[in-house]
């Protein structure tokens, strides 16, 4: 489940459906990884397909973990330990 989000703009996309904002990215994809997101309350129930490419970040992002929405676009996310994701976020990661 999702305990936050790190902005706004990211919270439109999944109550909205809109991807207004995000120039490039696919709405449709990135509102059903972050449904996966909301649905799921620790890292063994997120789905392990290559195409979501789920996996752990370093450097200043060390703490979250990260799924591909489509290139360059990521959902970003820290696990908490009570269970969920807080400060989730779309990011052109790279």
């Amino acid at each position: 489940m999702i305990k936050s989000y790190k902005n706004s703009k990211t919270e439109k996309v999944h109550i909205i459906g809109t991807s207004k904002g995000f120039k490039g990215l696919d709405g449709t994809r990135a509102v059903r990884i972050l449904d996966l997101l909301e649905a799921a309350a620790s890292l063994d129930e997120l789905p392990r397909l290559a195409s979501y490419r789920l996996h752990k970040l370093s450097r200043d992002r060390k703490d979250q973990w990260s799924m591909t929405i489509n290139l360059p676009w990521v959902v970003c996310f820290t696990p908490v330990k009570s269970g969920g994701w807080k400060n989730v976020e779309i990011v052109n990661y790279h």
